[in-house]
């Protein structure tokens, strides 16, 4: 099944697009798994952004790439689809005209897989594709490329994950499906094995969830305040230490 016109509209909110931009960082996704081509991916986000090595560059693509896993999850838990994820078929976008480096994701074809048996055994399926098959060797290459710690990687996903729920669970036009959406998040972060997520020691979203407390600690700096104008987030741990010196 394609993705209505109303669904993609939807799912625009999280950088899916239509658009073809023939830039020098626009990208099929299928070509990244190759080592030499990674590493000229990354050497160019390194320098769109000012980043201070390729560990940055490897971080801010990672912060990026996390809008389809955003937009895979909305999918998953809004509608009972499962996107289509064939890396050959979809293309990251970027737009040369916007200063910040903001891709967007087109699929050449927008093709869902509809839930019609066992709900639990079709979502299990659906994250193991979304994580263990699509998104953990993306990791992996970036970690021995760049020597980047893959704690990093995987937080500044959990967090786009956890700002996806909150955001959905407190949305009163997806009222119908509250109950489905706070299962959704329960699983993925409390349940889910962490063989799913192609790393079977731990699930990484349960590793770095604090609670609801807000504004919410991270544990790893995500090294945005080495690109080019960048800062510290509000709750960078580099922070939190800095006050603690401070106080003591």
């Amino acid at each position: 099944m394609i993705l209505s016109a109303e669904e993609i509209k939807v799912l625009e909110t999280y950088r899916l697009s239509t658009a073809q931009t023939n830039s020098p960082l626009s990208i099929r996704l299928d070509r990244l798994s190759e080592d030499s081509v990674l590493i000229d991916y990354v050497a160019k986000v390194r320098d769109r952004l000012g980043a201070a090595n390729d560990a940055v560059a490897a971080s801010m693509l990672i912060k990026r790439y996390s809008f389809l896993v955003a937009m895979s999850l909305y999918a998953m838990s809004v509608w009972n689809k499962r996107l289509v994820l064939s890396p050959e078929r979809i293309w990251m976008e970027t737009d040369d005209h916007d200063d910040r480096w903001l891709p967007t994701f087109r699929f050449e074809e927008p093709k869902t897989e509809i839930c019609t048996g066992c709900r639990d055994q079709w979502r299990e399926e659906t994250v193991r594709q979304l994580f263990a098959v699509h998104l953990f060797p993306l990791i992996e290459k970036l970690r021995k490329i760049t020597k980047i710690s893959a704690h990093i990687l995987w937080e500044n996903i959990a967090i786009y994950i956890y700002w996806l729920y909150e955001t959905l669970m407190n949305d009163e036009t997806l009222a119908h499906v509250h109950e489905q959406l706070c299962d959704d998040f329960h699983y993925l972060v409390h349940d889910a094995d962490g063989a799913l997520f192609g790393t079977p020691r731990q699930n990484p979203l349960k590793r770095f969830w604090k609670g609801n407390a807000h504004p919410r600690q991270r544990s790893t700096c995500c090294l945005y305040y080495q690109t080019d104008g960048g800062t510290h987030c509000q709750t960078c741990p580099c922070i939190a230490s800095q006050r603690c010196q401070a106080i003591s």
